[in-house]
């Protein structure tokens, strides 16, 4: 009892630190996965989708501009001016028109001046955001100058014109004549929903001394990294103390691909985002995920398809081969050793054969000796002796049925019927060398290839 107390108590340390480092493990697990979240949000924050011209910033605009709001800080985007003026200029057009119906007699000049001018202004932002072209284009920092072009075909199309102008179609939007007190709702309401939101995805932002846009994701990631070679630090500590390998610098070589983890490019999103790679490993190692791992179980279950097509191909091919030599060749060539083989593998079955098969056929064969004899004896069966050879013939059949019975019975029988049967077997096998005798044979074997490959043909299109 004494020493298993002991011995409990020697065990207990080693089970807490076992826990500790299970919870430890998880711990940095969790916050691997946390920073590659991050990261993967960060990519694709100003990152244009394949086949569709939106980024994520463009899609969380609409849906969630809350968070466009917080991480424009961290990417140092900033609102475009000309975008800030000509929305603020709209805005104030739309109260101008409001405060106009509900304005006394004496302050509607003032403001119907005040809406005039919000007209002329806005026309002239207008006039201004499409005349710039190239390096000088509003959208030229934040690489919208599609969404410049979307904006201005939507205007062509809202509001035709001969010259089918994009300047005419928006000084045409902001007139007088245009936005009547019938039309006015609609055509706010059009500018609000097709206009207002393809401008609202310009932003402008900063080029700093390196020469590339302001970008402060670094002050997050650096926290993260700083976690990482914390913990790199540590387990390199551990394996100097451990011995875990010979020399005190093969740690960092044998974890070579944590470089990701402990040196993060400041502008490369790609190369950030191959931590992936140690975060898989790490997981890996800590049997957080199968030990195959995910792809093997996705490999496997593909290759078994794919080696079901390749077998069946591969029959295929086999059959085509086969049909053409035998056409090709025309004869069968079967040597000596072969027509030898095949008479020892039926001799070694002659003895089974004489001694099952045939004593179950031996009333088939009585029955056609008996038919034999009739038939011979036909002509004197219809002569007046007939009544006296029948009788004869029914103690000849009787002794042919002993015989027959004792034959297939008795040991030399067997023997007998065996040398028969193996002496048909070689002049079976013998007749196969005749050129005749071949070409039927490979014509009948070419026959049941080509059904055969049909066959297979329909199971593999199942």
């Amino acid at each position: 009892m004494e020493n298993r107390a002991l011995q409990e108590l020697w065990n207990q340390p080693t089970r807490k630190r076992s826990i500790g480092k299970l919870v430890y493990e998880i711990l940095f697990v969790t916050v691997a996965v946390i920073n590659y979240i991050l990261l993967l949000f960060d990519a694709l924050y100003l990152y244009k989708m394949p086949y569709f011209r939106m980024t994520m910033r463009d899609v969380l605009l609409r849906q969630a501009p809350a968070i466009v709001e917080t991480y424009d800080s961290v990417k140092g985007i900033q609102p475009h001016r000309f975008t800030v003026a000509y929305e603020n200029d709209y805005r104030a057009l739309k109260i101008a028109f409001e405060d106009l119906a509900t304005a006394p007699l004496l302050e509607r000049p003032a403001r119907e001046q005040r809406i005039t001018e919000l007209l002329a202004s806005l026309t002239e932002h207008s006039r201004d955001m499409i005349d710039r072209r190239g390096v000088d284009s509003h959208f030229y920092l934040a690489e919208k100058d599609g969404v410049l072009e979307m904006v201005k075909n939507i205007i062509r199309e809202h509001l035709p014109n001969e010259e089918n102008s994009a300047k005419q179609g928006f000084a045409h939007f902001f007139s007088r004549e245009n936005l009547t007190d019938e039309r006015r709702a609609d055509e706010f309401a059009f500018f609000e929903k097709e206009i207002l939101p393809l401008m609202q995805e310009n932003y402008f932002r900063w080029i700093g001394e390196d020469g590339e846009k302001t970008d402060y994701f670094y002050r997050i990631d650096r926290w993260f990294v700083l976690f990482f070679l914390i913990d790199f630090l540590f387990r390199w500590a551990g394996a100097i103390r451990g011995r875990a390998y010979r020399r005190w610098y093969l740690f960092p070589v044998h974890h070579f691909y944590e470089i990701v983890m402990l040196y993060p490019p400041h502008y490369s999103a790609a190369l950030r985002l191959l931590r992936i790679i140690p975060i898989y490993l790490r997981m890996k190692r800590n049997r957080f995920i199968p030990d195959d791992g995910l792809m093997p179980n996705i490999i496997h279950d593909n290759a078994q398809i794919i080696a079901a097509e390749i077998s069946g191909l591969v029959a295929l091919n086999i059959l085509d081969q086969a049909k053409s030599s035998l056409e090709t060749s025309g004869r069968l060539n079967l040597s000596p050793g072969t027509t030898e083989a095949v008479e020892k593998l039926l001799a070694a079955r002659m003895d089974q054969f004489s001694r099952r098969v045939m004593p179950e056929i031996e009333p088939q064969i009585t029955e056609m000796v008996q038919y034999s004899i009739n038939r011979a004896m036909e002509p004197y069966l219809l002569s007046p002796l007939g009544p006296v050879i029948r009788l004869v013939l029914l103690n000849v059949h009787a002794t042919i049925r002993e015989g027959l019975e004792a034959a297939f019975s008795g040991p030399e029988g067997t023997e007998r019927l065996s040398r028969i049967l193996q002496k048909a077997t070689h002049e079976l096998l013998m007749s196969l060398t005749d050129a005749q005798s071949q070409e039927s044979l490979i014509r009948d074997i070419t026959i049941f290839l080509d059904r055969f490959k049909k066959d297979l043909e329909e199971q593999m299109q199942r």
